[in-house]
């Protein structure tokens, strides 16, 4: 079992003892977690998250860091180890964004699609000096 987790806010690192303990369970019901971050960068609990659910010897969770600024949050991805199957070959083709087929995977597809509008968009706010729209303050705007 694989959960993909975003983090596009700070971690807080006064939560740690509970990461940790979430970690302890995921890693005794052998699930793994792939966190890809991006925006202002990840905290170190992130980064002992990942530690306590791979182990000693393991390596089958990741932290990927997308450092601000980068331009195509999907790039980022495909030479990830989030989009290999486990024996290290890129999943899907090369047709499809992220590598994932949307007629085998439609919500993960969606999901991924309004990922990058949404950063996008920051970007271009960002770059403009200005602020989103949907991260303005009192606009309530979100998408289901």
């Amino acid at each position: 079992m694989r959960i993909v987790v975003f983090v596009g806010s700070p971690v807080d690192n006064q939560d740690a003892a509970e990461w940790i303990r979430l970690a302890k369970r995921m890693k005794k019901e052998k699930v793994n977690v792939d966190i890809v971050a991006f925006g202002d960068g990840p905290s170190d609990v992130l980064q002992q998250f990942v530690d306590t659910l791979n182990g000693r010897d393991g390596n089958a969770s990741h932290l990927i860091v997308v450092p601000q600024g980068t331009s195509s949050l999907s790039d980022a991805l495909k030479a990830s180890p989030v989009l290999q199957s486990e024996d290290g070959v890129p999943m899907g083709g090369g047709a499809f964004d992220f590598g994932i087929d949307p007629n085998e995977d439609p919500e993960l597809a969606l999901a991924l699609r309004v990922s990058m509008e949404e950063q996008r968009s920051r970007q271009e706010a960002e770059g403009q000096g200005g602020v989103p729209e949907a991260a303005a303050p009192g606009n309530s705007n979100s998408v289901q």
